[in-house]
């Protein structure tokens, strides 16, 4: 077996133990993929400042946080950004407010988190991560710029449900997505999820997506997994992403250090 050219893996529900770490064996198998001259990149719907002290656990190739928005390669002083242009972040706020009234919305930078006056505001979310509580659509959005990741916010309506509704309101306008928060769906612009920033680094790096294994448990992950040659779904995850007709491999669980295990056997096959 040729080993893998890129090793692409989500974190939480996949790389992350249910304390919220990396394991030792997950740690030890990501390192000697890297020793063995397999690009790592971290694929997450996290913003920038959650994800950075995992990302330095490792020689990562790539960090892609907000689901494909926000990517920061190795020298790089700058990140790539695919945002969300005002205008049509304005639209999408106002179909989603006609298609699911009492939403609150929230934006993340890259940098900072805001929010406006109606978001609840998730109990993990540290005081200072918020850099500003708008009052109304206008203010959120000229504050917060650029737009990487609209975040539509409910204590009312079901996760699946408020999906459901963002697909059929916002069209080609944007990518919904979700990653299990209740009540909580994520938009990103329109053809930017964790596939298609995959496959656009894989590109530039020659690497055909056969030479690609990568690892995810939720909606938000299905993009990369069915594009990767081979995508593992953690048999702890989402219902939708382990049936079979999907096509993807299934890995142990997240709290049986699925990912390693997996990298240990492909390592050691090679």
């Amino acid at each position: 077996m040729v080993l893998p050219r890129v090793i692409a893996t989500d974190l939480d529900g996949t790389l992350l133990d249910q304390n919220g770490q990396v394991s030792p064996r997950n740690h030890r198998a990501l390192t000697a993929a890297v020793e063995a001259g397999i690009r790592v990149v971290i694929v997450t719907a996290r913003p920038p400042r959650t994800t950075e002290s995992f990302a330095a656990m490792f020689d990562c190739a790539a960090v892609v946080c907000g689901n494909g928005a926000h990517t920061q390669l190795p020298g790089e002083s700058e990140p790539l950004v695919r945002a969300i242009d005002r205008d049509t972040s304005g639209t999408i706020v106002e179909k989603l407010r006609f298609s699911l009234p009492g939403l609150g919305f929230g934006v993340e930078t890259g940098t900072d988190f805001y929010h406006d006056t109606d978001y609840h505001l998730e109990p993990w979310i540290r005081a200072e991560w918020v850099k500003g509580v708008l009052d109304g659509t206008d203010a959120l959005l000229t504050a917060a710029t650029p737009v990487t990741k609209l975040i539509a916010r409910s204590k009312q309506y079901p996760v699946h449900h408020m999906y459901e509704a963002a697909v059929t309101a916002v069209g080609t306008l944007a990518e919904p997505t979700y990653s299990g928060g209740a009540g909580l769906v994520e938009i990103s612009a329109a053809g930017v999820n964790k596939g298609s920033t995959l496959a656009m680094l894989c590109e530039s790096w020659g690497v055909d997506r056969e030479e690609v294994v990568a690892f995810g448990d939720m909606p938000n992950d299905r993009s990369a997994l069915t594009w990767a040659g081979s995508g593992y779904a953690m048999s702890s995850g989402h219902r939708d992403l382990l049936d079979p007709a999907l096509g993807l491999k299934v890995a142990p669980s997240s709290f049986e250090d699925g990912v390693g295990r997996v990298v240990e056997e492909i390592l050691e096959r090679a």
